[in-house]
């Protein structure tokens, strides 16, 4: 077990820059029982200045309190939530990322905190317990549409494993268990998944097809995110990018994909992508010209009317006073529209408008590496597994050629 006696900060330097370390004076009692001593230095990022000194000097007892002794007598929920923090000061994660943990983590501290165990009593019995409530336990009790389903995606399952796994492993290697070999079976419990061939069925039929796009274009025509939902669907766009897109991103007759606003509580905007091969650029066809030349329109005579109050940025898509729209009015409009109107599927989501482009693409016999470029994707790979997708209509043709030819080779 590691445990800090003292700390203090230091000045080292670091690429020529004098800058503010914490030095913390450790014991490591975990192996064979002896005690060694050692030191491990913290950069608190801060040039060497006074104010800063001060600013370092505070976080020195908070530093010591991460090495305080823990085990049997902490709560598993609470060491969960310990672990969470200190890894937010220590891997500096972005506010994104921690928040994608914080709601995975919920999953994790809510079961946890209703079934109580401390950190040093946990077994794999009841990491076990905690999957399989999992599994069962309603998708959302507040939305009729979900009353029904039961138990989180295989996707979702799998990403809370990965968080469960690093907590435990933290724990094994700061020595803050009673029992090493049952916190390793626990690590090492395969995650039980929901019958992934039911769930791929399931999937298989949530995209547009050319039978259902023109049923999908009639039910946009005059919505005020008319134009969004479209120009997600032609050029495949992840809600983030389509939310990012801005005025100086359209260049000499083409659209720029490089700025992205994403949001789980917090937004955040920047000027990334979800990876290197997601900075693209398409040519606009007139009919998104038009569109958005309207859109433009509309945003210069909101500006003139509202003046001051009116919200200045480089966004395309706003409400009337300037304000860019969020990720989250975006998902949910969508959502609404389909449950909305019968002639669509109500389980489709906004992410499947970009399944829905791959696979018009594929099936208009574009080839694989073309598509994978247009939508972004890192692989081609990832293009034809996750969403090349074929929905009963496309198996029935598929059924009739195969059927019209070896009906042609038995004649």
């Amino acid at each position: 077990m590691l445990i800090c006696k003292s700390g203090r900060t230091i000045i080292k330097n670091k690429n020529g820059v004098d800058t503010i370390y914490i030095r913390l004076n450790l014991i490591d009692n975990t192996a064979s029982g002896k005690d060694k001593y050692h030191t491990k230095d913290i950069d608190t990022g801060f040039k060497d200045s006074r104010r800063n000194r001060i600013k370092a000097n505070s976080m020195v007892e908070s530093e010591i309190n991460r090495f305080a002794p823990v085990g049997r007598e902490t709560p598993f929920h609470e060491y969960c939530l310990k672990w969470l923090e200190e890894k937010k000061k220590r891997d500096k994660i972005s506010i994104i990322t921690y928040e994608g943990y914080q709601y995975r983590l919920s999953h994790i501290v809510d079961y946890f905190s209703e079934h109580p165990v401390m950190l040093g009593d946990v077994t794999i019995d009841h990491i076990d317990a905690f999957y399989t409530y999992l599994l069962k336990k309603p998708k959302d009790k507040k939305r009729p549409a979900q009353r029904d389903e039961v138990g989180l995606s295989n996707r979702t399952m799998k990403d809370i494993a990965v968080l469960v796994r690093s907590i435990l492993s933290d724990a094994l290697q700061n020595g803050h268990v009673s029992d090493e070999k049952a916190f390793r079976d626990a690590i090492r419990l395969k995650v039980p998944k929901k019958d992934e061939a039911l769930e791929d069925s399931m999937k298989d039929d949530l995209y547009l097809d050319e039978e259902t796009i023109p049923a999908f274009l009639e039910a946009i025509r005059g919505h005020r995110l008319e134009a969004a939902f479209y120009i997600s669907l032609f050029f495949g766009l992840r809600r983030e990018e389509l939310v990012g897109l801005q005025w100086s991103a359209i260049r000499h007759g083409e659209l720029h994909i490089f700025h992205t606003v994403s949001r789980v509580k917090t937004t955040v905007s920047k000027n990334s992508t979800k990876t290197p091969a997601s900075q693209r650029s398409y040519p606009i066809p007139q009919t998104i010209m038009e569109m958005l030349n309207g859109i433009q329109e509309k945003q210069e005579c909101n500006r003139k009317l509202m003046g001051d109050s009116y919200y200045q940025s480089d966004y395309i898509f706003t409400w009337e006073d300037g304000r860019p729209y969020s990720p989250d009015y975006i998902t949910k409009s969508f959502k609404k529209l389909v449950r909305d109107n019968e002639n669509l599927d109500s389980n489709l989501h906004f992410h499947n408008l970009r399944t829905s482009c791959v696979s018009l693409l594929i099936h208009q016999n574009e080839d694989v590496k073309s598509t994978q470029k247009w939508v972004g994707h890192k692989d081609a790979q990832t293009t034809l597994q996750y969403y090349a997708k074929m929905n009963k209509r496309d198996k029935e043709r598929v059924m009739e050629k195969m059927e019209a030819v070896l009906t042609l080779k038995n004649e």
